[in-house]
């Protein structure tokens, strides 16, 4: 019923005059722009991630994620977050081109919040360290925000976040946190 809907408009629409200036021809340059401007992401996504793929020290996870450890925390014998844990972090995140998009850092002030509430890629890189370890996490976007994109971050736009784990609690546990 509404795809007839849909349709009649449509044909309506295209009845009122000249099809290379009407609504529905608006829409379709509006879409594949987005298209055009998503697959130049994509692409320009894919040099980026290779660079950080060469450079030495990093390394590659099968997911596609790539961590450079900058520090490592004073205890190493400390176990690592589960998926299930929250954790308090300070971290920054860039597009490929070096945009910053939200920092922790800049607020001045860390943030506390599950890992099941983040993006996979983000979730993946704190389950690979302990409470006071810092990391560069790159990651393409199907372990971020998709080919849809979302606020200021662009459709199929590679992530990269610098992360420092500074503590975190398993449900029903205590919490961990780095030594002082």
């Amino acid at each position: 019923m509404m795809r007839s809907i849909l349709a009649a408009a449509a044909l309506a629409l295209a009845a009122c005059g000249d099809p290379e200036s009407g609504v529905m021809a608006e829409i379709e340059r509006a879409e594949k722009a987005d298209a055009d401007a998503a697959q130049a992401t994509a692409t320009e996504g894919a040099a980026f991630l290779e660079r950080v793929r060469a450079q030495p020290g990093v390394e590659a996870r099968p997911s596609g994620l790539l961590i450079e450890r900058r520090a490592r925390g004073r205890n190493q014998s400390l176990p690592r977050p589960s998926e299930e844990a929250s954790v308090l972090v300070h971290y920054e995140g860039k597009l490929a081109d070096g945009t910053v998009f939200d920092s922790s850092f800049e607020r001045g002030e860390p943030a506390e919040f599950p890992l099941q509430a983040v993006v996979p890629g983000f979730s993946e890189a704190i389950t690979q360290m302990r409470p006071g370890d810092e990391i560069v996490a790159t990651f393409p976007m199907e372990l971020g925000y998709g080919p849809e994109g979302r606020g200021p971050i662009p459709p199929a736009a590679p992530l990269q976040f610098r992360i420092i784990l500074l503590a975190f609690q398993e449900p029903g546990g205590q919490v961990v946190e780095a030594p002082r």
